[in-house]
């Protein structure tokens, strides 16, 4: 007689989040010159593991990937203090987890590309929020000069949404697949409506 699976246990979702943190974590390994700027996984990864395996799970892997990614990019450039993690981008990409909790039951492509495409927005607005604050760039202390913040970074943020959808397209068209072919006990159980 076999012991059922806790229904949260998803060992191929987590593995595909998992699989896809490591790949994440060794960009800094990728010259400089090759990799775009805010073109990154970790965000999908959150929004994905989050629909498909816990929100824990997912804050884990997520922010863990993305801590051993910076790390190892502040070593790599010789522990420069510019380089050093910043605690308001481990809040926004917590923001991608609780949206992807909103894909828990879903299949449906225009909602994952849609919850994906979400999934920057506080990442955008936090993030060039605190460099504004901070004057990272000489931008004046007013509504005008916040505004002129967030207009200059927006080439920042098309890499990033581009990041967002590219790999969570990726990992929930493989897991959607995966789970029709080989691990039917994680396929999606989606809600009729009636």
């Amino acid at each position: 007689m076999s012991v059922p699976r806790p229904t949260w246990f998803r060992p191929m979702a987590f593995t595909l989040g998992a699989t896809c943190a490591l790949l994440a974590v060794a960009m800094p390994f990728v010259p400089e010159t090759h990799r775009p700027w805010n073109f990154a996984a970790f965000g999908a990864i959150g929004l994905f593991v989050a629909a498909r395996a816990g929100l824990i799970p997912a804050l884990l892997l997520a922010l863990g990937a993305k801590l051993a990614f910076d790390v190892l990019n502040y070593v790599g450039h010789d522990m420069r203090p510019d380089y050093l993690p910043s605690g308001i981008v481990y809040v926004a990409f917590a923001c991608y987890p609780l949206l992807g909790l909103l894909l828990r039951r879903t299949e449906q492509p225009l909602k994952i590309v849609g919850v994906a495409a979400l999934g920057g927005v506080p990442f955008f607005l936090l993030t060039n929020f605190q460099a504004w604050l901070q004057h990272a760039l000489p931008y004046p202390m007013t509504l005008a000069g916040l505004l002129e913040c967030y207009e200059m970074a927006l080439p920042f943020h098309r890499a990033t949404l581009a990041g967002d959808l590219a790999f969570s397209v990726a990992l929930f068209a493989t897991h959607a697949v995966l789970s029709r072919v080989a691990f039917p006990a994680e396929r999606v159980n989606v809600k009729c409506a009636v």
